[in-house]
């Protein structure tokens, strides 16, 4: 096990109801001792299967509950946190000294804080000193100059622009379409993770020290999980998906950008995902008879030219200064995977199991969409209930053959009359599978 035992968390705790976020790090509560960096009792660390890029930083990662609170668990969509929840994450690069020695120091730690109870996340940037014996609150997005290592020669180095977000940019990554949370949900933390030396599976750790608010098992092989896009053992699709999904989703997915009604998800069917020889609507890269994905054909696709661009058309557009040199490379290898005669069509066979994968927008005002896949033709029920499980409203009760489905709920009851703002749950339930997931309706 990884950790054998939780205590509670009494020292990182901030309540922005109430105050405002610490204006140092060393006021946080997240270190008891700041000077050899050791984190305080009851915060648990934790790592993901697909990182995002941030120009080469290194990064370390934190839940900071408060006292021994629990997190509402969901296999596919977004984990409820409790209210005052603090997620850390810790920035290092690799610097080079004045003597040409290069070291790894921290320069940046951020938080993401849920506000009260509420469904609204707001996040802090800290800036720490050029000693790394301190961090401040930034109140602005600010840039500092470092002399970093150059990944892709290690032998050379190279000055990095490192982008400080203002509070208020945090949001353009952590949308309301992906629940806000981005590192912490079952995609990312299905698979192991080094506690101190101490391999083990972060789901089966945090579930054995009482975590979740209920008892998630330990066979987690049926659950979504996605793939380090570094793993050269794993399929170029699921690499490159994984990278999508860490780097571009929590944008480009329904509703998310206008602009570019595009799914880039991890579990959205290739054919579903409105890339593969899509004309793109924003492309003002130059070029001829270019689409977002040109299979077999890279150097046509905007999808990998934009992540390949340092000017304004470059993607992700926020916090990098550098070309990803590992996951362009990726992205590129898949689009010439997808060159091969099966590549598409393959998208097209039937799911591998009955699944309900959530609903968008969420929270929800006036309608919600739900989606679902059947592996097996069967009678589907989709049912909405309170919170307290009485029954709202049956959405399906239909034979479906197997596919990808979606329904809509408005919000309102079986005698069409509009419910209260609130928690409800929706139940997918076929032959011997049953699942369920919170939708939330705000007005």
């Amino acid at each position: 096990m990884g950790i054998e035992t939780r205590v509670p968390n009494t020292s990182l705790l901030i309540d922005l109801v109430n105050g405002d976020a610490p204006e140092t790090i060393s006021t946080s509560g997240l270190y008891v001792d700041i000077d050899k960096r050791i984190i305080a009792p009851g915060i648990i660390p934790y790592g993901v299967n697909s990182a995002l890029w941030s120009d080469g930083a290194s990064k370390t990662r934190f839940l900071a509950l408060p006292g021994l609170s629990q997190v509402e668990f969901s296999r596919d969509g977004d984990w409820a946190f409790p209210a005052n929840s603090v997620l850390v994450k810790n920035f290092y690069l690799d610097l080079v000294g004045d003597d040409g020695t290069a070291r790894r120091q921290i320069v940046e730690t951020r938080f993401l804080v849920k506000v009260g109870d509420t469904f609204e996340w707001k996040g802090f940037s800290y800036q720490w000193n050029a000693e790394a014996t301190d961090a401040q609150l930034l109140f602005t997005s600010r840039t500092e100059s470092y002399t970093t290592v150059d990944a892709t020669q290690p032998d050379q180095s190279r000055q990095l622009e490192y982008l400080f977000p203002a509070p208020e940019d945090c949001g353009s990554c952590h949308t309301f379409g992906v629940g806000q949370v981005l590192g912490p949900r079952t995609s990312q933390l299905n698979g192991d993770y080094d506690y101190d030396g101490v391999v083990a599976h972060q789901l089966t750790t945090l579930n054995h020290l009482g975590l979740f608010t209920q008892d998630i098992g330990s066979d987690f092989s049926d659950f979504p999980r996605l793939v380090d896009h570094l793993d050269e053992a794993a399929p170029i699709a699921m690499r490159a998906r994984s990278y999508l999904q860490a780097n571009c989703a929590h944008c480009h997915l329904p509703g998310g950008l206008r602009r570019t009604e595009i799914d880039l998800r991890f579990d959205t069917p290739l054919d579903q995902m409105g890339i593969v020889d899509a004309e793109s609507g924003v492309d003002d890269l130059g070029g001829e008879d270019r689409r977002i994905v040109r299979p077999g054909i890279p150097d046509n696709s905007v999808l990998l030219l934009r992540t390949l661009e340092l000017g304004e058309q470059r993607m992700p557009p926020v916090a990098t200064s550098i070309i990803d040199p590992v996951g362009t490379d990726v992205l590129r290898r898949w689009i010439l995977s997808l060159g091969m005669p099966t590549a598409i069509t393959e998208s097209l066979s039937r799911p591998q199991q009955t699944q309900l994968l959530g609903n968008y927008p969420n929270p929800f005002n006036p309608q919600t969409s739900i989606r679902y896949t059947t592996a097996t033709q069967g009678v589907v029920e989709l049912t909405i209930y309170d919170i307290n499980g009485r029954r709202v409203r049956v959405l399906s009760a239909l034979t479906r053959p197997p596919g990808e489905y979606v329904s809509h709920w408005d919000g309102r009851d079986e005698a069409g009359r509009s419910v209260a703002s609130g928690v409800y749950v929706v139940r997918l339930r076929q032959a011997d599978v049953t699942q369920s997931h919170r939708l939330t309706l705000l007005k």
